[in-house]
């Protein structure tokens, strides 16, 4: 049985104003640390999606992220963004270099080792990257 909550990171623009989960349909915490959750709502304008992954610092990852990737455990770093399918309906990583797309699952089974994912950046940080990679909101 899966886990039904869901976790967010909010924003105002590109400043991080807090996190959001929702455990039930009904039950809805907010934090603004990530450490000490309560039910009082944080405003904000975006939210950005957990994507079930935490990376080698233990840190969680939502879409937008920038990070250090290996598919090989013995080959190299490389760099990508971690961003939304529509086409697909699943979460992948955007290779910068190379402009590949990989899911992260495929059919239920993970892509990626955590201990080869670290982030680094932010999309929403790096307009310019987002208009190379031709990324819409």
């Amino acid at each position: 049985m899966t886990n039904p909550e869901k976790r967010f990171r909010l924003r105002k623009g590109e400043q991080i104003v807090g996190y959001m989960r929702k455990v039930s349909p009904t039950m809805i915490l907010y934090s603004r640390d990530g450490f000490w959750w309560r039910g009082f709502a944080i405003e904000y304008d975006e939210l950005d999606e957990y994507i079930g992954f935490r990376d080698r610092n233990n840190r969680y990852i939502y879409e937008w992220d920038i990070l250090e990737f290996k598919i090989d455990p013995d080959g190299d770093y490389s760099q990508g963004v971690i961003l939304w399918e529509a086409k697909e309906q699943v979460f992948g990583i955007k290779a910068i270099e190379e402009g590949s797309f990989i899911p992260l699952f495929i059919d239920d089974i993970p892509m990626f080792n955590p201990r080869e994912l670290k982030v680094y950046s932010h999309l929403y940080l790096n307009p310019e990257l987002k208009a190379e990679l031709k990324v819409k909101d």
